[in-house]
């Protein structure tokens, strides 16, 4: 029996769902080599720019059945969702490059965003659970982060950074560069991975050709998991893996 994935980014056994952009078809081809069922995101109106297609722009997943979309985005993704027993809440504005109301990203107990760009009935919602919001500036929190346990994840963003060291979060500094956007000098580490069980980081390209490979995968090894490269190719900021659902 499939079940929602309870912490956001943390499935605790293996994923059966996930939701990803469909730019790379050899990403959701090899997604569903390993068994894994992919809900494409499509593209957002009134962003021109590559992360149109990003999943973490047009969904944030709250935890359990709970997914926050956007209100420009596809309403057959939605109904999709909704079919698969999800709670969906429904942003007031559209999303747009300059207001990216759901690329905030929750961990455990926390949640960084930048409280000024981040949707206010999620952030409503992560306190009632009791989830501390911290302010960063950075308005692409969920892209700029790699998620590795409940109080761990990796980044390339000065401030976020900074941000963990000062609020207990165990971070790992990468250097920023090596993963592909077009359009753009680079993209970000979160957006180019996600986790798709309870020890296995997958990663849109070969992880193996990163500068910073090997503490990367000391890092993750620290909290039981291990790195999986979906393919040869580099790395490509695809706009993150949401896992959602559960085998």
């Amino acid at each position: 029996m499939k079940r929602f994935v309870k912490t956001p980014s943390l499935p605790d056994d293996r994923v059966s769902t996930v939701i990803v952009s469909g730019i790379k078809d050899y990403i959701v081809s090899e997604l569903d080599n390993l068994g894994i069922s992919v809900i494409q995101s499509k593209e957002l109106s009134m962003i021109s720019g590559s992360e149109r297609h990003h999943a973490d722009m047009s969904f944030c997943h709250a935890g359990g059945e709970h997914i926050f979309a956007a209100c420009n985005t596809d309403e057959k993704v939605r109904k999709r969702l909704l079919d698969e027993g999800a709670k969906l809440h429904i942003t007031d504005s559209p999303v747009t490059a300059a207001a990216p109301l759901l690329n905030i990203r929750i961990l455990g107990t926390k949640v960084l965003c930048n409280t000024k760009t981040a949707d206010r009935e999620l952030i409503e919602l992560q306190k009632e659970k009791g989830s501390e919001i911290l302010h960063t500036n950075q308005g692409y929190t969920a892209c700029s982060t790699a998620v590795i346990s409940s109080n761990a994840l990796i980044t390339a963003d000065e401030s976020i950074y900074r941000l963990c060291i000062n609020s207990g979060i165990d971070v790992l500094k990468i250097s920023c560069g090596s993963i592909e956007l077009e359009g753009y000098p680079y993209g970000f580490i979160g957006g180019c991975c996600g986790l798709i069980s309870g020890d296995t980081l997958a990663f849109s390209g070969n992880i193996r050709m990163h500068p910073d490979y090997d503490n990367i995968r000391a890092f993750a090894r620290q909290y039981g998991k291990e790195l999986l490269s979906l393919s040869d190719k580099p790395l490509y900021d695809i706009g993150g893996i949401i896992p959602l659902l559960m085998y």
